[in-house]
């Protein structure tokens, strides 16, 4: 566009002149809104809250580093305490081994203590049997019956209840000590104590005891009485059980016979056994009769 005439300079600024009318050149101001007076308690209000919500969330890192440091100790303390326990679980393993250890020790102990103690029992009875091996005892012998010499009493009643060949002189030599059983067994006043007869010779002593088992029973002078082996109480009663062991042997067709102090010899299926364990003849019967039901 053009301009005639001169520029002529007002406040400044360069004014321009088209005709008769004057045209200044002003910077294009944008008007700015103007800020309502009733807005400044919703901005204050805005501001407020943010502020509180930044001490909010200020407040809550700090707290949260204070959980987090108070967490990092506990774990920390946590962490000890079982290295203590891992400690303290090595050391009761290794005392719970040493304690087995010392158990399977003692048990080993125990046991090989039991076995030497089964082991003198066994010579024990087997001495003690050993030492009776020559006596006989003379079973329901009233008391009132010895007047007089219990030992020519007993002679008396040997020579006729086994009707036995030796002459008593000779019986009378060979015994060498005869006695009333001191203790009484039971409280029937009634039952006579046992004899006990002591021979010098186990043959004659056998022959007076294989002549007396015939019978249950044997009587001399009008009296019934027992002659019987005089061993050991639990040898008497193995005895007592091989016993009718032999009798169920006998009645299947096998030979049997006690062998000294409580064993059984026999023969069956023409094998010869020697047994002494009841357990290991019942097995034997077993197999010669199926049926067979050991007795209570």
């Amino acid at each position: 566009m053009s301009v005639e005439g001169p520029i002529m300079w007002q406040d400044g600024m360069p004014t321009e002149r088209q005709g008769e009318e004057q045209v200044q050149h002003h910077d294009e101001v944008v008007p700015t809104q103007c800020q309502s007076p009733r807005d400044e308690p919703l901005f204050n209000s805005i501001a407020e809250m943010i502020l509180d919500l930044a001490g909010e969330v200020r407040g809550g890192f700090e707290t949260s580093n204070i959980n987090q440091r108070e967490i990092r100790g506990l774990c920390e303390t946590l962490g000890k305490k079982m290295d203590d326990l891992a400690e303290r679980t090595s050391a009761l393993e290794f005392k719970v081994s040493d304690l087995r250890r010392v158990t399977e020790e003692s048990r080993e102990a125990i046991h090989q203590v039991k076995l030497g103690e089964e082991s003198l029992q066994v010579k024990l009875k087997t001495m003690e049997n050993r030492m009776r091996r020559n006596n006989l005892r003379l079973l329901r012998v009233l008391e009132e019956l010895v007047k007089g010499d219990l030992k020519a009493l007993v002679v008396r009643f040997i020579k006729q209840g086994t009707q036995t060949e030796e002459e008593e002189e000779v019986l009378l030599k060979d015994i060498q000590r005869v006695h009333r059983d001191p203790f009484r067994k039971t409280t029937n006043r009634d039952k006579p104590r046992k004899i006990l007869v002591c021979f010098h010779t186990y043959a004659i002593k056998e022959w007076i005891l294989t002549m007396a088992l015939k019978n249950k029973t044997v009587t001399a002078e009008g009296i019934d009485f027992e002659i019987r082996s005089d061993l050991s109480t639990v040898t008497l009663n193995r005895q007592w059980e091989l016993g009718k062991i032999i009798d169920v042997l006998k009645r299947l067709g096998a030979t049997a016979q006690l062998k000294f102090p409580a064993a059984l010899k026999g023969m069956a299926n023409n094998k010869m056994y020697v047994f002494r364990d009841i357990r290991e003849v019942v097995c034997l019967i077993k197999t010669l009769d199926k049926d067979y039901q050991p007795l209570g």
